[in-house]
């Protein structure tokens, strides 16, 4: 029903649905929009949850450049990005 309403209103999937928006922005930049928390950090695996699951990234050097309660900005070499269903 709702992706019909965003259909319908051409208004953007992630503002509706609220599923993760992700810009990966070279290797060494991910931006990741409406996530629900941090589950792990480290310098080379980070974990997010989300509404469609926990989104999972692979790398070195890892650093978040901004975090707030929509969005996390995460800066380091980039090797892996997976999607895990709960």
């Amino acid at each position: 029903m709702k992706r019909k309403i965003s259909e319908s209103l051409e208004l953007p999937k992630e503002v509706i649905m609220n599923v993760p928006y992700i810009r990966i922005l070279g290797n060494d930049e991910l931006q990741i929009e409406n996530h629900k928390g941090i589950v792990e950090y480290s310098s080379d695996i980070v974990r997010l949850k989300s509404s469609i699951g926990i989104i999972k990234i692979e790398g070195k050097d890892f650093l978040i450049k901004e975090i707030n309660p929509e969005t996390v900005v995460l800066t380091g070499k980039i090797k892996n990005l997976e999607f895990i269903s709960i």
